[in-house]
This record gives structure tokens, C-alpha cells and sequence, in this order.
């Protein structure tokens, strides 16, 4: 007898509704980073489905295994997420993904979901785990450059883990920005500023995160303008920050070294050969697992880059799923009938 398969279908609205708080994303994204510094996952590095030259935009294809989420449960998943810097014309998200979550014992798919805003949440997670444990401890200065999806996320979850005292924001749009600004003064009640460059944003800043998504390396923030102690996070497509500013860092985090040397923001001081894994300081995982420190000195400069890994999407999916199961939430379709063989 073969037995039914049913999946569970989560759409936009569903997800939304099964959001974790603030605090309980951060802890469920930290399993998994910390899962990852314990070498307790299986993660291909991410795949991408490039069209940029026709259509301005990509496909990143993201797979991992997670071992113990939790007690004995592990799960696998794959999401596959678009990246088109233009669809804002169009009355789009610029990212519009798509996760899908498997018992990995059987192969069996358990749900299907909207990967478009847990995307943000799980970056913006991600980003604040390097904040909790490379920036300095005092009230932060934050800014902001670029106004993406994620990056209401960014500054929500930093505000979890860390005192802001101010935010600035710079975008290549400034409507964009405006926008973001004003979401951050309505939700999280901080005080925030626009600037018209990214290099004024940044000047004096305790946590500057860079999040664009430029077509060609420019260098959108120099190293002059970022003071002793602070730290930089960088996950933008292209690279927009000084180069110097990486190869003066006394400290360089990434989130998973094999999947950095295939592209990203810092991709081309691998491919001169200056950044190889020998002038890692750690992956961040490694770092959440305490199995090495994070800031140690006050006025170090702290270069974060991280990419995004399937991990993130599976641990923070699967805890989704376990919700929409215990508040019946979402549709279920029948893969597989039962039959006889």
C-alpha cells in the first residue's frame, strides 16, 4: 500500500500571519546559523539562474539540510527566489520567492510557501546576529544604504539586539528612502534622516549596513568616512564599498566561506587573491556556536559580509510550517493518492 502524500500550500497572506515576533525570529535563525558553525548541515553553495543581461534581474536557487531542529526532527528545502531591480515598475517586490520544505528521510515534500517576505525577515535576522557580536556594545548609530525589502528588516531586528540611538538612510531613489523612513519613525519609533549620498550616511556611524543592488561595482562608501570601531555589514549583488575598508578590518565575518567564493559584494578581493579563507576571521555561525570570539577590541573595524543561506530558509520555514499546522492555516492539496501495489 502506497500511502497519501498531502501538501500543505502557504501563500503570502498565510505566512504573514504565522510570523515569529521579532525576538523568537532571532532565536530560530540563530539555530541555524549556529547549526552551520557546528557543521551540522549540508549546503551546497547557492545557485543563480542569471538574466541580468536580458531582463535586469536573476534567480537565486538556495538548498540545505539542517540537522536537529529542536529535538530528533531535521528538515531539507530549497527556495528559489527572483531578484529584479526594476519591478518596482511594475508594482512588485523586487525579490519574489518561492520555499519548499521536505522530510529529508523519505524525499516526501511536507509545503509549499511564499519565500518573499520571510526572505527579509531571515536576512534581516541574520544581519543582527553579526551586530550582536561584532559591533560595540554602546547605543548605535545605524546606516542604511539601500531601501530594498530587507531592509525594514535590517533595522527591526538590529533594534532587537542592540540599542539604536539614530538611523540614516540613503537609497538611489529617494522616494524609496523617504518611505523607509517613515515606516521606521511609525513601527519601531526611532529617530531617523535621508541623505543624499551614501558617504554622508555612513560618516560617523557605529553600524553601517550596506544592502544595494547596483547593476556595477561603484564605490558608494569610502573608507575615509568609516570611524575606527565601527562595523560594516555588506550583502549588496555588487560591490559598493572601498575596498580599503576590508583590507584594514582587523576582523573579517562571513556566513558560508565556499558559497562566498562564487560571487557577491566582496567577490572580487577573492578573484585578485588578496581575501582568501586564511584572512577569515570566522564564518558567523562559528561565532554564534561560541566556538570563536566575536568583537574583541574596541576601536577595531569589523567587515561582515554575508550572503544568504539555504539554512536560514529551512529553519525558519519549518517553524512556519509547525505553526500553520497547529493553527490549521493554509490549503492542502493530494500529491499522491493512496493505492494498492
Amino acid at each position: 500500500m502506497t500511502r497519501p502524500i498531502e501538501v500543505r500550500l502557504l501563500g503570502r497572506a498565510d505566512v504573514e500571519a504565522l510570523c515569529p515576533s521579532p525576538a523568537e525570529l532571532q532565536t530560530i535563525v540563530e539555530t541555524g546559523l549556529a547549526a552551520h558553525g557546528r557543521g551540522e548541515v549540508v549546503l551546497p553553495p547557492k545557485a543563480h539562474l542569471v538574466l541580468d543581461d536580458m531582463f535586469n534581474g536573476h534567480f537565486n536557487i538556495l538548498p540545505a539540510w539542517v540537522g536537529p531542529i529542536g529535538g530528533p526532527v531535521d528538515r531539507a528545502g530549497v527556495k528559489v527566489v527572483g531578484d529584479y531591480v526594476d519591478n518596482w515598475r511594475h508594482g512588485l517586490p523586487s525579490e519574489v520567492g518561492v520555499f519548499t520544505l521536505y522530510e529529508p528521510r523519505t524525499g516526501v515534500p511536507l509545503a509549499i510557501m511564499d519565500a518573499t517576505a520571510s526572505t527579509w525577515w531571515r536576512t534581516g535576522a541574520v544581519t543582527a546576529a553579526g551586530v550582536a557580536r561584532l559591533a560595540r556594545q554602546d547605543p548605535a548609530v545605524v546606516a542604511h544604504i539601500g531601501a530594498r525589502g530587507s531592509a525594514f528588516s535590517n533595522l527591526r531586528q538590529i533594534a532587537t539586539v542592540r540599542t539604536i540611538r539614530a538611523v540614516r538612510i540613503n537609497s538611489k531613489r529617494r522616494e524609496s528612502a523617504e518611505r523607509l523612513a517613515a515606516r521606521v519613525r511609525s513601527e519601531l519609533g526611532l529617530s531617523v534622516e535621508v541623505f543624499d549620498t551614501a558617504a554622508q550616511a555612513v560618516e560617523g556611524a557605529d553600524v553601517i549596513v550596506e544592502a544595494t543592488r547596483l547593476e556595477q561595482p561603484e564605490v558608494l562608501i569610502p573608507a575615509s568616512a568609516v570611524k575606527p570601531g565601527a562595523l560594516v555589514v555588506t550583502y549588496g549583488w555588487k560591490m559598493a564599498t572601498d575596498p580599503l575598508i576590508t583590507q584594514r578590518a582587523s576582523k573579517i565575518v562571513v556566513d558560508d566561506w565556499a558559497q562566498c567564493t562564487h560571487g557577491g559584494a566582496l567577490h572580487p578581493l577573492i578573484a585578485s587573491g588578496w581575501l582568501t579563507r586564511d584572512r577569515l576571521h570566522a564564518e558567523i555561525g562559528e561565532i554564534v556556536a561560541g566556538r570563536r570570539p566575536g568583537r574583541e577590541a574596541g576601536d577595531d573595524v569589523i567587515v561582515y559580509w554575508h550572503r544568504g543561506f539555504g539554512v536560514s530558509d529551512v529553519v525558519l520555514g519549518h517553524a512556519i510550517y509547525e505553526r500553520a499546522l497547529a493553527r490549521g492555516r493554509g490549503q492542502t492539496f493530494r500529491l499522491l493518492d493512496a493505492a494498492e501495489e
